[in-house]
């Protein structure tokens, strides 16, 4: 007779523990809009109409984008579009839970005049319904004085770059908005299109300041004896010719299209697949109670990126000189200017490991080979020279 009594008080329970439930969690409403649209304040993304639960349960994710796919995603759309580019992963940034309400901050400041999509999808949490919410958000245009943006200069630059290639810099006159699909295209000699020669960046890779872009050849087809190399082959073959082009569609940090189209020509040469050797530099020294430059000759380019934070001058280990450094355009000639004038006796260039090309290759391995010095994955190295007294 217990058993029937336990089930019967069960049976008499549950409405109520349905009801309770029903009230502690409603199905989620969201709700999206965009704050502080002004164009020169920094914008986010709010989304409220979560219920208690399903927030306590998006609390506890890792903050980056990727962790949020199944519930929000916002993609960047075209002009002229409704729905986002298939091949573009979505607007990168973080995702915070506070004051019942998730907040979106993206990685770089949403553009003014771009519109956005915000897709949020809850059938995954507590409440359930609705199933998809969607809205189209934008920050207003404003009026501005400043010239358009145009495309200053690659690196490296010149008429000619190896086959092996794994980034070029683009320089802006002005700071930029986050690049779209198909604003920067490979062209060949005969002015077709190089199919998919650029690897896809969640998170697009801007000097601080948004007028320096990364942009990467797919190191799949660069590097050989791997899958996409085999079946597609480099995107630049030695000997052929190329055109390399900004379309004016590409956003600056006001909205705005670039003032005209870039192209660079050039021709591709053989692939440089060898190690740094700093021993191969060339370095003229300065006079002593001067602040002429220390000038460091390289035999090809290095990455422009790289040097600014991976070279230096010192006396000692540790004991480095204050200065400020330059390159040149072609990324083959390196200046360091003291901030005091030199005083004769022994130095060192210092280079640190992290240096390579834009090959990829660093001191003692080259990209195409894991290891091929002894003395592979150096940390740092230093070229000694010496300035009379």
């Amino acid at each position: 007779m217990r058993v029937p009594c336990a089930a019967a008080l069960v049976a008499a329970a549950l409405p109520f523990a349905f009801a309770c439930a029903r009230e502690a969690s409603p199905p989620n409403q969201p709700s999206i809009a965009l704050t502080a649209p002004a164009a020169q304040s920094a914008a986010s993304i709010d989304i409220a109409g979560f219920n208690a639960a399903s927030l306590a349960a998006l609390a506890s994710r890792s903050p980056d984008a990727e962790s949020w796919r199944d519930v929000v995603r916002v993609d960047v759309l075209p002009d002229g579009e409704e729905t986002p580019p298939a091949n573009l992963p979505p607007v990168a940034g973080r995702y915070v839970v506070a004051d019942r309400v998730v907040r979106f901050t993206p990685a770089f400041s949403l553009d003014p005049g771009t519109r956005y999509l915000v897709r949020v999808e809850a059938t995954s949490l507590p409440g359930g319904a609705p199933s998809v919410v969607t809205a189209i958000v934008s920050r207003p245009a404003v009026a501005i004085t400043t010239a358009p943006a145009t495309v200053v200069a690659i690196a490296p630059g010149g008429d000619v770059i190896p086959e092996n290639v794994l980034r070029l810099y683009l320089h802006f006159s002005a700071p930029m908005g986050r690049r779209g699909a198909g604003q920067v295209r490979l062209l060949d000699a005969s002015g077709q299109e190089v199919v998919d020669p650029f690897l896809p960046l969640e998170a697009e890779l801007w000097s601080a300041d948004h007028t320096r872009y990364t942009l990467f050849f797919d190191p799949g087809r660069v590097k050989t004896g791997i899958r996409p190399n085999e079946e597609m082959g480099r995107a630049l073959v030695r000997g052929r010719r190329y055109t390399l082009v900004v379309d004016v569609d590409w956003k600056d940090a006001y909205g705005r299209p670039l003032a005209g189209q870039y192209r660079h020509a050039f021709r591709a040469s053989a692939a440089i697949d060898r190690p740094i050797d700093p021993k191969t530099w060339r370095l003229a020294a300065p006079k002593a109670g001067t602040r002429d430059a220390l000038v460091a000759t390289f035999p090809y380019a290095l990455d422009q990126g790289l040097l600014a934070r991976a070279l230096g001058v010192e006396t000692a280990p540790g004991a480095s000189v204050a200065g400020t450094s330059t390159t040149d355009a072609s990324q083959t000639t390196w200046r360091f200017v003291p901030d005091q004038p030199w005083r004769g006796g022994a130095y060192g260039l210092a280079v640190l490991g992290i240096l390579e090309d834009p090959s990829g290759n660093r001191i003692g391995r080259a990209f195409e080979i894991e290891s091929t010095l002894a003395a592979a994955d150096v940390d740092r190295a230093v070229v000694p020279f010496m300035i009379a007294p």
